[in-house]
């Protein structure tokens, strides 16, 4: 190689070399490398996955049991919906907790405590006290079980059946 040509690539070489060392340096991954931040709580999963496609309205206004919500959830991976498994999990996790209709004079007590966001104890006393008489509305059940968040119940009032 001729004098020239090495003083024409040298400076280019030191620049690739610059660049390659700045990627590799250790507490500094390239961007490409970043893992994308992981979704904790139910909340921010549902925001993270569902949201990127179309409005939480759509959520909120179509309120599904929990298979047809894992159905959903199905469908939604099956078309590109972006997440990991735990992540997943997580919005099963929200839409049952949140979005999920029930009946409270046949649900078992883990999901009662699960949708209605209740203790053991209330549970079981929803329970016993449905045996002997069905729950005719929510007033009746508020009235008849201490300890039920009646701001909460207010709120998922429209997903709260008694048959």
């Amino acid at each position: 190689m001729n004098r020239r040509v090495f003083r024409l690539a040298l400076p280019g070489v030191a620049v690739l070399l610059a660049g390659w060392s700045l990627l590799a340096m250790p507490g500094q991954p390239a961007l490409a490398q970043q893992p994308a931040t992981e979704a904790t709580t139910p909340e921010a999963a549902v925001v993270k996955v569902c949201a990127g496609c179309h409005g939480m309205q759509l959520v909120t206004d179509t309120p599904r049991d929990y298979d047809a919500w894992h159905d959903t959830v199905q469908k939604m991976i099956d078309r590109g919906a972006r997440g990991t498994p735990e992540e997943f999990d997580l919005v099963m996790d929200y839409l049952f907790q949140n979005m999920t209709p029930i009946d409270v004079n046949h649900a078992d007590a883990e999901t009662l405590m699960a949708v209605l966001h209740t203790s053991q104890t209330a549970a079981d006393a929803i329970v016993a006290r449905r045996t002997s008489r069905p729950f005719k509305d929510l007033a009746e059940l508020e009235k008849a079980i201490p300890g039920l968040d009646k701001t909460l119940l207010d709120a998922k009032k429209r997903m709260i059946f008694f048959q």
